[in-house]
């Protein structure tokens, strides 16, 4: 940041703009050097910077811009997804209204919209989503406040955790022994993996001989929370990785470390095949419509926590990011409780 004299002998103050990070000036409108010092001092202390903003009130469609440029670079491609979609909204609700009117009235506005199309889940993702861009303009000095700030998210009832119990696990797999994803639900249950990180498993992220998987990020995929971890290979579970590398000769296969573990016809899965396969399984055990393959990774953590397995080992073998999120599957099963109705 500097002064210099310009056109007719003005005093130009040069900075950096914190969004573009390209140099631009402003006119301190005088040239006597000490007024233009005084100029500089103000700006600095953002008196002058601030009503420089707000000769320019930025609208909605030049935020939108700016922050999916942003997120782009930063965040996931399907976090992208859900910021693009909040922008739609809220242009449609609110226009392309100037960022300084924006009040938290427009942002409730949005809110009941939301909540007349879509589940009171998906409403609050937006929410968050709303937050999340206006914090943004804030940091970029765009605006003065948040107007979603104080938006209040609305109360959702707590979700049964949906888990398979033995006979209903016996079940599935004896309708799904000769079905071409039975190794895939075997997979999922004996490592709690998420569907895409396990369709995302390549030979080089085995290692059979110090037994461990490591599900990793990859150019077209990214874990739920960034982070990369790794799992220990169970007798189970190396007994069903023996079986697909040794299967038809693909023992081969391991010279080739870019190949899935799972393809079909030399391809990997694709996500929704596996969803509506298992469902199909699922209704031909005849098993309630409530029930689909996530329920498999609910199981793995379902068991480690009825076998007592400590909290933090839990939390890392699910990859959660957070404990809270770990701390939802400690729920008393109705065994449970006639085990303990039965000591009387």
């Amino acid at each position: 940041m500097f002064l210099a004299k310009g056109f007719k002998g003005y005093y130009y103050l040069y900075y950096n703009d914190e969004l573009t990070g390209k140099r631009r000036k402003v006119s301190t409108k005088s040239k006597l050097k000490t007024e233009a010092n005084e100029f500089l001092r103000l700006f600095k202390t953002n008196e002058i910077k601030s009503k420089t903003n707000t000769n320019k009130p930025y609208c909605l469609t030049e935020l939108q811009t700016e922050v999916l440029k942003y997120v782009n670079y930063n965040l996931r491609q399907s976090t992208v997804g859900l910021y693009d979609r909040c922008f739609k909204i809220l242009i449609t609700v609110l226009e392309n209204k100037p960022l300084k009117f924006i009040t938290i009235h427009d942002i409730e506005k949005f809110k009941n919209y939301r909540l007349n199309q879509v589940s009171i889940s998906t409403t609050n993702i937006d929410i968050r989503t709303c937050k999340a861009i206006f914090n943004l303009a804030l940091k970029w000095k765009w605006i003065n406040n948040n107007p979603a700030k104080e938006v209040s998210l609305l109360k959702v009832a707590q979700k049964e955790i949906l888990s398979f119990s033995n006979n209903e696990l016996d079940i599935i797999f004896n309708y799904g022994k000769i079905h071409n994803i039975k190794n895939i639900i075997e997979f999922a249950l004996f490592t709690g993996c998420r569907l895409n990180e396990i369709l995302n498993v390549q030979f080089k992220d085995i290692n059979l001989i110090e037994g461990i998987i490591t599900i990793n990020n990859k150019p077209d995929f990214k874990t739920k929370n960034g982070r990369v971890r790794k799992l220990p290979i169970s007798q189970k579970l190396n007994n069903l990785l023996q079986s697909i590398l040794n299967n038809e000769g693909n023992i081969f296969n391991l010279y080739n470390p870019e190949q899935y573990l799972f393809t079909k016809n030399g391809l990997k899965y694709n996500k929704d095949y596996v969803t509506k396969s298992f469902k199909k399984i699922l209704r031909k055990s005849k098993l309630p419509e409530k029930f689909h393959f996530h329920c498999l990774r609910h199981t793995f953590i379902t068991n480690l926590i009825k076998k007592n397995v400590n909290i933090n080992y839990v939390k890392e073998l699910a990859g959660h990011a957070n404990i809270s999120t770990t701390m939802n599957y400690i729920h008393i099963v109705t065994d449970d409780l006639r085990a303990a109705v039965n000591l009387i």
